[in-house]
């Protein structure tokens, strides 16, 4: 099965030498989207210890990696979001509305990993997703 890979222009990258990773990937009609999080173009962490607003960009990002493959939000169909967190509504809360009003309701499967800690100081979530397209 032939693989096609994109990162939209623009987008940040990872700044470790030697490595290359895309942000998502079409394998016949699903596509698999990277974890995204709040980072700009150069790599910095926006909106730090902010859930509500770091959602919402990496909501964006999704958006773009999935045009990349002319698909859109509505083409998910399962989304994973981890979140710095215990477990509790009010700490994801914030979180499922926003992509609730990126998704609309009903929204596709989804599943909250609360985790104590994320790769960078700050960062409060990552959201993956899967979409299939026709």
């Amino acid at each position: 099965m032939i693989k096609h890979y994109a990162t939209p222009p623009g987008h940040w990258q990872h700044h470790l030498e030697g490595v290359d990773v895309h942000q998502g990937v079409k394998c016949g009609n699903m596509i698999f989207v990277a974890g995204q999080v709040a980072f700009d173009p150069q790599g910095n962490l926006l909106f730090p210890y902010d859930l509500e607003r770091q959602t919402r960009v990496c909501m964006e990002n999704v958006q773009r990696v999935l045009a990349q493959f002319k698909a859109t939000l509505a083409d998910i169909v399962m989304v994973k979001t981890y979140y710095v967190g215990t477990g509790q509504e009010a700490d994801w809360a914030p979180s499922i509305r926003v992509r609730q009003e990126f998704l609309g309701s009903p929204m596709p499967p989804s599943t909250g990993i609360p985790v104590p800690t994320l790769t960078y100081p700050g960062l409060m979530t990552e959201i993956e997703v899967i979409a299939m397209c026709d």
